[in-house]
């Protein structure tokens, strides 16, 4: 019997499915499981792309240093060349200088032995002027350049011979080698020579690899081979000499 005035609403029964409940629960878990993934996937690639940006931004400092280092190091190597080089130029002035100052020493004792009223056994003035010595590409292989000279007014030429005779150690013992060994542009052991005013020798010589030079004996002799020297004399052997770099 229906009471008058309720609204009646019907009821629809639905049976009990077991299966569908499991379907329905794996289906949540699985957008759970499928939700964590994305998620930690997520993570990975930031924190990927966060140590990457970081670590490139590290690598850009690092290479940003070294370019600045390396260019400082440039600066430096440059600087110490130019120090060296202005260094050794100014050793080579001082030796140059050192060399004309020992020319002019023995041309000043020539004069005075021109104006000495005694007798003269070098009455023509025959001096030496600088002795250069330079070393060449080659090891223990040298140029020199030697000006044997006449300081007296007398219009008359020379005419004699020169002895020269590089003086050094070797094997810790003294050794004397005459510049015709040394030299193949020097073909006598007496050098000729013949001049009004004076006479340049210049060539190349080539020393022993153990040998080592100290002194130059010079000496000059007239044509008359029974006359004594007319000029005797050592002179120093350059102490810039050294093969080059």
């Amino acid at each position: 019997m229906a009471v008058k005035g309720s609204k009646f609403t019907p009821m629809r029964v639905k049976p009990h499915s077991p299966r569908a409940v499991l379907i329905r629960n794996l289906l949540l878990i699985g957008v759970f499981l499928l939700s964590l993934a994305a998620s930690f996937t997520a993570g990975i690639f930031w924190a990927s792309e966060s140590s990457r940006s970081f670590l490139a931004g590290k690598v850009e400092e690092q290479q940003q240093v070294t370019t600045h280092l390396e260019q400082k190091l440039a600066q430096f190597r440059t600087s110490a060349e130019v120090d060296r080089q202005t260094i050794e130029n100014l050793r080579q002035l001082s030796i140059t200088q050192k060399a004309q100052l020992m020319a002019s020493e023995r041309d000043l004792r020539v004069y005075k032995d021109l104006l000495s009223p005694t007798v003269k056994s070098n009455p023509l003035g025959i001096s030496f002027g600088v002795f250069a010595v330079l070393p060449l590409k080659e090891t223990n292989h040298f140029s020199y350049n030697l000006t044997v000279q006449k300081l007296s007014s007398k219009n008359v030429d020379f005419t004699g011979v020169m002895e020269f005779t590089v003086v050094g150690q070797q094997a810790g013992k003294s050794l004397q080698l005459p510049l015709q060994q040394l030299s193949a542009q020097v073909t006598a052991l007496a050098i000729p020579l013949n001049f009004k005013y004076f006479q340049t020798l210049e060539g190349e010589m080539a020393l022993p690899s153990d040998f080592i030079p100290q002194t130059v004996v010079l000496v000059v002799r007239s044509g008359d081979k029974a006359a004594p020297p007319i000029v005797e004399t050592q002179l120093d052997w350059p102490l810039s000499v050294g093969n080059p770099k």
